[in-house]
């Protein structure tokens, strides 16, 4: 699959999902250079056109990716959350508490004391290695869920 990225946008288009609607602007983007330009961006950078108009990874001040990781992790852990149990199934659990819905809130517990623990751990990573802080494949979240 080609990868088009276009500076007049902003954006990204393939001719398999975008056909002739891509903007004639669009230059090529290899598979690799836009799998790594979107993993900069999942960690807060923003990407724009250099003087070429090629895409670029602009990198925001050290206090917005931290930010912007603490939602990420946020994110994940919400993600996580429903995963194991649904906002409806946690209220149902609530009102006719079980065994299953005793388990469901200790996983759901689980998630959010890994979640507390990941985002502390931003503290001590250097300005420098911020982009390549783990959100979702961090270690310290929990691996079993009911």
């Amino acid at each position: 699959m080609t990868y088009f990225f276009s500076p007049s946008t902003g954006g990204f288009y393939t001719r398999e999902s975008h056909g002739n609607a891509v903007p004639a602007d669009a230059v090529k983007v290899s598979v690799k250079r836009h799998a790594a330009l979107m993993k900069a961006q999942m960690a807060g950078a923003r990407i724009e056109p250099d003087a070429k108009g090629r895409p670029q990874v602009r990198r925001p001040a050290a206090a917005d990716l931290r930010a912007a990781l603490a939602r990420g992790i946020a994110r994940e852990a919400r993600r996580r959350i429903l995963a194991i149990s649904p906002e409806w199934r946690q209220m149902n659990d609530i009102r006719q508490p079980s065994d299953a819905g005793a388990a469901r809130f200790a996983a759901i517990d689980a998630i959010r004391s890994a979640s507390d623990r990941i985002e502390a751990a931003l503290t001590d990573i250097a300005d420098a290695d911020l982009d390549q802080f783990q959100i979702s494949e961090n270690p310290s979240w929990p691996e079993v869920q009911p």
